[in-house]
């Protein structure tokens, strides 16, 4: 990276905050980190706008775990290897399947109501498993469970929760990481927050695409901002897209669970043929690279930007009882679930790689973990199996949050050992253009499919604006997120050039 820090700071001219452990985020691995060390430690979490629009939030379809009957870890095991891709390391995706039940049982007791028949939790079957292990709560899994730990967490005695924080980057002394420069949008102030530890858990990047599921806060901001701290990076190349995206002019789309087809819908072309039947033994239940680079194809010999989901033969009582959510967001567009086909196409909706950490949350940063989608823990190889996102973030927060209440670093004296930064003329731009430009052509460049052609040119583009942004700084998170968003972008770009084979959610014809 040219540089460390996006905008220059005297650290003894601005408001200072101190904490034991400093959270960035607040999805499901945040919320975790903050509800298991409230109690020990003095924690700060901090939120780039509200709870209620982190990625987790939004989750649809659940969390897996093999805890039915006919079930086991090992075949939750062999799931996620072959979705995987057989690149996944084997020792974390031991740890998450071995650790799922118990990390259940923890959701559990904080209070999450997880859906049930006859009294026994009722599991639903997703995209590339072989058994049905995923657990939900309707179709809004993701608010459930993050309703249930931040209303757990509040109660903490000594967590301090800060909404609408902009973290414009990491702070470093020498080699290690000793909090973060933030700025509190509510003042419109810039100030530190200093920590022994510092836990990133700041999501996903889908908006650096056109079209994604991801909510308009994941700019990729903590992929940005750790690349520019020095921290080793993983996999980048590797972004799961999800096949049924509601296909309507909105950004975020309105993702449809998964879990509909796991129910027995179907995906059909525009003739109302079931073309998935002869590309993947598993059919409609595929693994979602299969699945898109299917889709990308029928599209293109269709010449269409779209295909349906075909529900109409499941009981109406079922997909009203299964789907509120869904349903009646259908219903409020004009299409009804139980009579109507739903067009669809992919769009952008998960991060497979990261900042790279070992299996507590440690990455080559000392004194910084990360967890979460942000995080390369290597579970995921080169394809996410379905609903082991909420599960990896959930494992993962609760191991490192356990290592560093059992290790926990030297408090920060102070401010006055770290390096001043020199100040230089400041804008207030907003960098609008640049971002809508940035967003179509990762989209058309960087997508599903992949060549040499697309990739150089996005390139090139990335470098032009990178070259004309060199040097500048601004005062706004809007100017700040196309800053991380051209740094992530032109990252990404660099390992899909590097890796010309295809594999899993890396898809090269050229």
């Amino acid at each position: 990276m040219d540089r460390q820090y996006l905008i220059d700071f005297d650290l003894k001219q601005i408001p200072t905050r101190i904490s034991d452990l400093l959270i960035i985020g607040g999805g499901i691995a945040g919320l975790t980190a903050a509800l298991i060390a409230g109690d020990e430690l003095e924690t700060t979490i901090l939120t780039k706008g509200k709870i209620k629009q982190s990625s987790t939030w939004f989750a649809q379809g659940g969390i897996a775990a093999a805890i039915g009957d006919d079930d086991s870890s090992e075949s939750h095991f062999e799931d996620t290897m072959e979705v995987g891709a057989n690149l996944s390391d084997r020792e974390a995706v031991k740890v998450i399947v071995e650790e799922a039940k118990e990390a259940i049982e923890f959701l559990i007791e904080q209070g999450a109501n997880f859906d049930r028949e006859n009294g026994k939790l009722r599991l639903a079957r997703e995209g590339g498993h072989s058994k049905a292990r995923v657990l939900h709560a309707g179709d809004g899994t993701g608010s459930v469970i993050a309703s249930t730990l931040g209303k757990a967490a509040s109660k903490k005695k000594r967590l301090t929760l800060h909404q609408d924080r902009f973290v414009i980057d990491l702070l470093t002394l020498g080699d290690k990481c000793v909090g973060a420069l933030v700025f509190d949008s509510e003042k419109s102030v810039v100030e530190a927050h200093l920590a022994a530890a510092t836990m990133l858990a700041t999501g996903g990047m889908g908006q650096i695409f056109d079209l994604t599921t991801n909510p308009i806060m994941a700019t990729g901001d903590g992929f940005a901002m750790t690349m520019r701290a020095g921290a080793r990076m993983e996999n980048l190349e590797f972004i799961q897209f999800h096949p049924t995206s509601f296909y309507f002019d909105q950004n975020p789309r309105f993702l449809i669970s998964e879990t509909i087809r796991g129910e027995g819908a179907y995906l059909r072309d525009k003739r109302g043929d079931r073309f998935m039947v002869s590309v993947h033994r598993l059919a409609d239940l595929a693994p979602r690279d299969v699945v898109c680079r299917a889709m990308v194809e029928v599209m293109k010999r269709d010449d269409t930007d779209h295909i349906f989901l075909d529900a109409t033969h499941i009981e109406v009582s079922k997909l009203r009882s299964r789907f509120p959510g869904i349903y009646k967001y259908l219903k409020e567009y004009g299409y009804d679930l139980k009579k109507d086909r739903i067009p669809i196409s992919p769009a952008a909706h998960y991060m497979i790689g990261g900042v790279k950490t070992d299996l507590l949350g440690r990455t080559s940063i000392e004194g910084l973990f990360a967890c979460g989608e942000v995080a390369s823990t290597g579970v995921h190889g080169a394809n996410r199996l379905a609903s082991n996102s909420l599960l990896e973030g959930l494992v993962f927060s609760r191991r490192a949050t356990l290592n560093i209440l059992d290790n926990l670093p030297a408090k920060v004296n102070g401010k006055e050992d770290l390096i001043e930064k020199g100040h230089s003329p400041v804008e207030s731009g907003q960098l609008e253009n640049i971002r809508a430009d940035l967003r179509k052509l990762m989209t058309s460049n960087v997508g599903i499919v992949r060549d040499s052609e697309g990739l150089f040119f996005a390139e090139s583009e990335i470098s032009r604006w990178k070259d004309g942004l060199y040097g500048r700084q601004f005062d706004n998170p809007a100017a700040w997120e196309v800053q991380n968003m051209i740094d992530l972008s032109g990252e990404i770009i660099l390992k899909a050039l590097a890796r010309t084979e295809s594999v899993g959610a890396h898809y090269r014809v050229g």
